[in-house]
């Protein structure tokens, strides 16, 4: 019942999308059974010729004749070829069309997906769905849908003449009905099941190689290249294994079956023909046979087309419901209301959160003033950047509320919470273009004049000296670890947030860099609402409010002063670190 569900879905987002385009679909049909009409006629102009004008007494007044409807037969067989490239066309720009809107739909609704589902999903299975699948798709709409429908059709059309010329050939030919069923049939289950485990091994691998090239410093650090290799080469050779079954199906089991029953089909005709000429019960004409083996022959051939896209067919579907799987995922729910200008008051009001099953925050309670500073400090797995998770409403808590401005925040439009928000994070991610847009992100309204004064505002004069210009590469490798953190602390300040959240953004650099970055920081908070996650207990020396928690629990809170003079859990930290340097 499940699997009849989902394909129902499949089709039915297949007929929305090929509806669309339905006007170049429905010309590329018209251009076919136009074809198809051509494919008829020509074999009845040879058959006339055959019938009426070859024979031992042949004249010069029977040359012309031949020659006018030769012309003719010409003529028909050079219009089936250009409605079959009309055809193909046709289906062609449908086919990129629904491929183009697919991957774009697609692509969309990942953007609109909770955080949740990143965390379940590796980035290169994404990839391949937006990327392999919607080109697979795109096949079932381009070569395949045309050469299966245009051959579906001269089948249907043909077999229809064959029933008004010659109704007892068609009985005789209905004998060979259950054997290319029975090929059919066993032909898709088998590459349905082949095409399935092929597109989950292509999926599988994307990953793989994705992940690799990410952490290719750690494996080649532990020497673990040939590990990699063997784990790359097993999911490879499955992929190899299953696309060879899908050759052996397409060449014997389906291609070479027809083959075969092209020969006995042929053989029936002459066998009828033959027996009629020998008893002459009914009247035979080497005319009438010809017509008949071409349709036959006709048949047959489009009948092998349609076994060699089989296979590929049922790769398009599968894909297909790869694709579609994305869309069927619900996207993160629809906020209404529209919090305005922020002011940058927030409060946690008995907050329980668990990612699985545990609770990774526990009653947590905490208020911050518009334009204080907060900063949450403890082991890893605490709960600190759960804290900042669910106040960028990427999570909802379990139980207990958060709010912004005495608003709940799992009532306000997610945009709207996050447009007076900036984000620095302890790696920083900066995208392959120049230093310009890095900062910018897209927003016309910063000119260059602006983010020359953020980096400088923030500490980074040596990067305007260098020129916003400079070309970033992937990960920012051509950067130093301080320079990639003060564009992401400019990406910050030139938005002018209300609320600022620095996710241990100080802990991958080192002590001298620290220093000109804490002036960024320093300037960052002036005037606006600061969370800070500290990994360096010396940076929040002079926050309004430090909170520590431990497995999910705030076990002390207070300033600088107030913690240390308690002689707790902080002091203990703030001391160890400042022995360890």
């Amino acid at each position: 019942m499940k699997n009849k569900i989902h394909n129902s879905f499949v089709n039915q987002k297949l007929k929305e999308y090929a509806k669309k385009e339905s006007k170049p679909l429905a010309f590329g049909l018209i251009l076919t059974f136009i074809r198809t009409a051509m494919e008829i006629i020509g074999p009845i102009i040879i058959g006339h010729i055959l019938n009426n004008y070859i024979k031992l007494d042949m004249g010069r007044d029977d040359i012309k004749p031949i020659a006018i409807l030769l012309t003719l037969y010409l003529i028909v067989y050079v219009l089936a070829g250009l409605f079959s490239n009309l055809t193909r066309i046709a289906f062609e720009k449908a086919a990129n069309s629904i491929a183009f809107n697919a991957q774009k739909d697609v692509y969309n609704h990942i953007q609109e997906l909770p955080i949740s589902y990143f965390d379940s999903l590796p980035a290169g299975n994404i990839v391949s769905r937006i990327t392999n699948d919607t080109k697979k798709l795109k096949r079932m709409f381009q070569l395949i849908l045309a050469e299966l429908t245009t051959s579906s059709i001269i089948v249907i059309g043909i077999s229809i003449m064959i029933i008004i010329r010659n109704p007892i050939v068609a009985l005789l030919l209905l004998i060979l009905v259950p054997a290319i069923y029975y090929i059919f049939t066993d032909l898709r289950r088998k590459t349905s099941k082949y095409s399935r485990l092929v597109r989950e091994y292509t999926g599988e691998i994307n990953a793989t190689i994705n992940e690799s090239i990410q952490n290719m410093e750690i494996i080649q650090a532990y020497n673990k290249e040939d590990f990699i290799r063997g784990e790359f080469k097993e999911i490879n050779d499955n992929i190899f294994m299953n696309n060879l079954e899908l050759t052996k199906l397409r060449s014997y089991g389906g291609f070479r079956a027809i083959d075969g029953l092209q020969y006995i089909g042929i053989l029936l005709v002459i066998v009828y023909f033959g027996f009629g000429r020998i008893t002459e019960n009914y009247p035979v004409t080497i005319g009438s046979m010809y017509i008949i083996i071409d349709y036959v022959s006709k048949i047959f051939d489009n009948l092998k087309t349609v076994v060699l896209r089989l296979a590929e067919l049922e790769q398009s579907y599968a894909s297909a419901t790869h694709v579609f799987d994305l869309l069927k995922l619900d996207t993160a729910e629809k906020l209404p209301e529209d919090i305005g200008d922020i002011k940058g008051n927030v409060k946690f009001e008995d907050v329980y959160f668990a990612y699985k099953e545990e609770d990774v925050l526990k009653g947590i309670n905490f208020e911050v003033s518009s334009g204080e500073s907060i900063a949450f400090v403890g082991s890893t797995g605490s709960g600190k950047s759960t804290i900042i998770n669910l106040l960028l409403n990427f999570y909802q808590p379990r139980e207990g509320n958060i709010y912004l401005d005495g608003k709940n925040i799992k009532d306000i439009d997610r945009s709207s919470l996050r447009k007076d928000m900036a984000v620095v994070l302890q790696d920083s991610f900066l995208f392959e273009s120049d230093i310009r847009e890095n900062i910018r992100l897209g927003d016309q309204r910063f000119t260059d004049e602006d983010i020359k004064k953020a980096l400088i505002e923030v500490g980074g004069d040596s990067i305007v000296e260098r020129g916003i210009d400079e070309k970033i590469l992937e990960k920012g490798n051509n950067l130093s670890q301080g320079e990639k953190q003060l564009i992401s602390f400019a990406r910050a300040y030139i938005r002018n947030p209300k609320i600022l959240i620095l996710d241990e953004a100080t802990s991958n650099i080192d002590t001298e860099t620290e220093k000109i970055i804490q002036r960024g920081i320093d300037k960052l908070k002036e005037d606006r609402t600061t969370f800070i996650i500290a990994h360096r207990l010396s940076t929040i020396k002079d926050v309004d409010k430090i909170l520590v928690l431990n497995r999910g629990r705030i076990i002390e809170s207070g300033n600088h002063d107030d913690l240390m003079k308690m002689k707790g859990f902080y002091r203990n930290m703030y001391n160890e670190q400042i022995r360890n340097g």
